[in-house]
């Protein structure tokens, strides 16, 4: 049985879609074979973890955790300056420069933006390994890219 995290009937728009937000994140870290999975939400200058799957990781990441956004890859991959897909994060300098990369350890990562109805950017749909993952590949980030659009039309409507 899927249990959500307390802190999405905040951001879903009901009960039922709370649950379906967990269970998409649960279903794509799981085909495509990550560690950690999260959805999070940018609330001024930090993202705010608001659904996590990272089963045996808990103490690594929680739901209602933050961090400023400067020290994840979130602001930079919006930016432009990190790609949504890192097979071997070693392979980019922003990447190795940042010292969550170092710390969790990340190998691989994968990560697309979650829209609000408006257009407006939301948080990111996020999953990484502490392994380097090259097998992941344009397939894999077209999976992230259609549950992050299903995902936010689960969000409440009037999130702003």
């Amino acid at each position: 049985m899927t249990k959500h995290n307390a802190t999405l009937p905040r951001i879903a728009a009901d009960a039922a879609r709370a649950t379906a937000i967990q269970t998409a994140l649960e279903a794509v870290r799981e085909t495509l074979g990550m560690e950690v999975g999260y959805l999070s939400e940018f609330v001024e200058e930090r993202a705010v973890f608001r659904a996590v799957s990272a089963p045996g990781l808990e103490a690594m990441i929680q739901p209602s955790q933050s961090m400023d956004l400067r020290e994840v890859y979130c602001k930079h991959i919006l930016d432009g300056g990190l790609p949504r897909l890192m097979g071997d994060t070693s392979q980019h300098p922003i990447a190795v420069e940042l010292p969550i990369t170092r710390m969790i350890p990340i190998g691989s990562h994968l990560s697309v933006p979650v829209h609000r109805a408006d257009g407006s950017v939301f948080g990111m749909f996020c999953f990484l390994s502490r392994t380097t993952r090259t097998d992941l590949d344009d397939a894999a980030l077209h999976l992230v890219e259609t549950q992050s659009r299903q995902v936010a039309s689960y969000l409440d409507p009037q999130l702003k």
